[in-house]
């Protein structure tokens, strides 16, 4: 059994935890409030990261850091506060613990918000980052925080995340709003499954002492042109697609291709590998039928 502190317990972050507790880890979450629901076994400490006065609660004792945080509002300001100041408060407050005993190892989740190509080209973990987003350039910063502190880091960039509660693209279609249709607007996706099941498969390596590299970017293995998403999506919803935007452009910060070579070459198996198997499950489950969807 190993000791593990999960930084941001919120969807994602609750079902790692979850996962982390039945196979017989101490869990430590952080969080800035309380759970919306309760999970047993999980040591919650009641902390606002961005506040150095804090993180003094944050224990060190730990073998692995799992970094997954997300900002309360879609700002700037969010974005910078959380990701720059407060991986900031918390890099210090491990290297101040870093002569009490060995110093644990790190994974955090980042996103591929962090590429700028914006032209259709193929992207991997040696592309250059060079984002135009607020949220890029944050994740950028904190990236680059967290290799400098310890060479036992290791980032994961996730694409688009969708699955259950996730299906903003489900409701556009159904909605008819305008897409681009040409030239080919390319979009990246991965299910919330494979998220889950990438991050187990990465800490259990951690845990075993095992390498790992220092990034991995983690997409499915179908980075498509959106209107082929949406085309698709209708036949399922037995509506329309969805019509031509009146101007085109091959610019846009999602117009890239994640290549996920380096993770698949590590071993890991998606259990989706492609917008149809992962849209089609939810079909199946009935997660996507009638008028009502989940939230966003």
């Amino acid at each position: 059994m190993s000791k593990i502190l999960l930084l941001g317990c919120g969807g994602l972050g609750g079902q790692l935890a979850a996962r982390l507790i039945a196979a017989k880890h101490r869990v430590i979450g952080v969080k800035r409030s309380p759970l919306k629901e309760a999970l047993t076994g999980l040591q919650l400490v009641m902390v606002d990261i961005t506040r150095a006065s804090e993180v003094a609660e944050i224990p060190t004792a730990v073998d692995l850091v799992i970094v997954l945080l997300s900002p309360g509002e879609r700002n700037k300001a969010a974005y910078q506060e959380l990701y720059q100041d407060g991986i900031a408060n918390v890099l210090a407050h491990f290297s101040k613990a870093s002569g009490q005993g060995p110093r644990p190892r790190w994974l955090m989740v980042s996103s591929t918000s962090v590429y700028a190509q914006n032209a259709g080209e193929w992207v991997d973990e040696a592309s250059p980052t060079l984002a135009q987003s607020f949220n890029g350039e944050a994740l950028i910063g904190a990236e680059q925080q967290l290799w400098a502190h310890s060479g036992a880091s290791t980032v994961v960039r996730f694409s688009g995340i969708y699955g259950p509660g996730r299906e903003s693209l489900v409701r556009r279609v159904r909605e008819g709003r305008p897409l681009q249709y040409g030239p080919a607007y390319y979009s990246n996706r991965i299910h919330e499954q494979d998220c889950l099941g990438i991050l187990c498969f990465l800490i259990d390596r951690a845990l075993a002492g095992l390498p790992l590299e220092t990034l991995y970017l983690a997409s499915d293995s179908a980075p498509v042109p959106l209107a082929e998403v949406a085309g698709w999506l209708s036949e399922q919803l037995a509506c329309s697609p969805p019509p031509a935007t009146l101007s085109h452009t091959s610019s846009g910060a999602m117009n890239k291709r994640c290549r996920n070579s380096r993770l698949l070459n590590l071993g890991y198996v998606l259990r989706y590998r492609t917008y149809r198997e992962g849209y089609g499950d939810l079909f199946e489950r009935g997660l996507v039928s009638g008028d009502a969807l989940p939230g966003a």
